[in-house]
């Protein structure tokens, strides 16, 4: 189900572009060089430094043009993102110009909601570009940052002790270590644009560190009887909701034909939601699952305030969002089903 929908989403698997017309605008965009200079103006190419960085649907590259000491313009070349979501992103690369070298490397520039890989994309590339002018390594081919490190930890531990370890205390810390490495500081998780994205455009380093622990917990764990071990061990969201349900001890009983009908909106909901990515119709419900909400520099006042209402529920009802609506839990039942 998810390789049809990358297939008509983003038109690759695993980095194999089904439509010649993006694949060929992709391939033209490599650059021999990564710098050039000519007629007093620096053309920084981005293409051949930014390597493993990749936006929604793969690179997205840029020349970055600077003019008697300021950047006078950042173009972006052709790429394979959905174009109303690049088009909403490329407004932050107004940010940098004007300014010096320097000063751009400064700044800091916050990804734009709905559109977050593609600008977080865009803002690692102008990055790398700016570091290669300045004769420096660029961020992304050294090592991995610490905070990746730590967030692999993190998952690994939710991996494996909650199969031995049954201690209310250390599923309290796991939890509490689960939202803030895992979700505000390095925003590892699993959802439908993320997701997809590996399944279009295959894993890079070192983003599989931790994505893949997570894909074998969602998936490969129900096959042998550990239904919904990523839900409850490691999902930032849905450790949030289990926080909030221990501080009231108050909880709202709930009738077995209300449940019924909640369960039935839920697999409703998935199938509405599934139909339009193989139809690749209104593709944007991805950018609004709350794990979005994590990311609270870039994330909407709406996606915020849902989130929140839903954390605030979850004091009176056990895990309201991941029972009823999470699209991407309900995918990973599928998985259940299976085993």
């Amino acid at each position: 189900m998810v390789f049809a929908a990358s297939m008509t989403v983003n038109r690759s698997l695993f980095g194999n572009k089904f439509d010649a017309e993006r694949g060929d605008a992709t391939s033209s965009t490599v650059r021999s060089d990564s710098i050039t200079v000519s007629d007093g103006v620096t053309v920084i190419h981005t293409s051949g430094l930014s390597g493993t960085i990749s936006g929604y649907a793969g690179s997205v590259p840029l020349d970055i043009y600077i003019r008697d000491g300021r950047i006078s313009e950042i173009e972006t070349l052709p790429n394979a993102e959905t174009p109303s979501f690049f088009q909403r992103a490329s407004g932050i690369l107004k940010e940098w110009e004007g300014k010096s070298p320097e000063e751009a490397s400064g700044i800091n520039v916050d990804a734009v909601s709905g559109a977050t890989y593609s600008s977080q994309a865009l803002i690692n590339n102008v990055k790398v570009g700016l570091a290669a002018y300045e004769g420096g390594k660029s961020e992304n081919n050294r090592s991995v940052p610490v905070k990746i490190w730590i967030a692999l930890v993190v998952t690994l531990a939710a991996c494996v002790l909650p199969l031995f370890v049954k201690s209310r205390i250390y599923h309290s810390v796991q939890m509490i270590a689960n939202v803030v490495v895992l979700g505000f500081w390095t925003g590892q998780f699993l959802d439908y644009a993320m997701i997809l994205k590996y399944t279009s455009d295959g894993f890079t380093f070192p983003a599989i560190l931790v994505a893949m622990p997570m894909l074998i917990a969602a998936f490969i764990y129900p096959l042998f009887g550990y239904p919904q071990h990523y839900c409850t061990h490691i999902c930032p969201l849905g450790s949030a909701q289990q926080l909030m349900g221990r501080i009231c001890g108050f909880k709202i009983k709930i009738s077995v034909k209300t449940l019924h009908g909640l369960e039935w909106f839920r697999k409703i909901l998935w199938a509405a939601l599934m139909l339009l990515l193989w139809g690749d119709c209104l593709t944007c419900w991805m950018d609004l699952e709350l794990f979005q909400a994590f990311q609270y520099k870039s994330a909407s006042i709406g996606i915020t305030v849902a989130a929140c209402a839903f954390l605030a529920l979850s004091a009176v009802v056990s895990r309201p969002y991941c029972r009823f609506v999470c699209p991407t839990g309900s995918l990973f039942k599928r998985a259940e089903n299976l085993g």
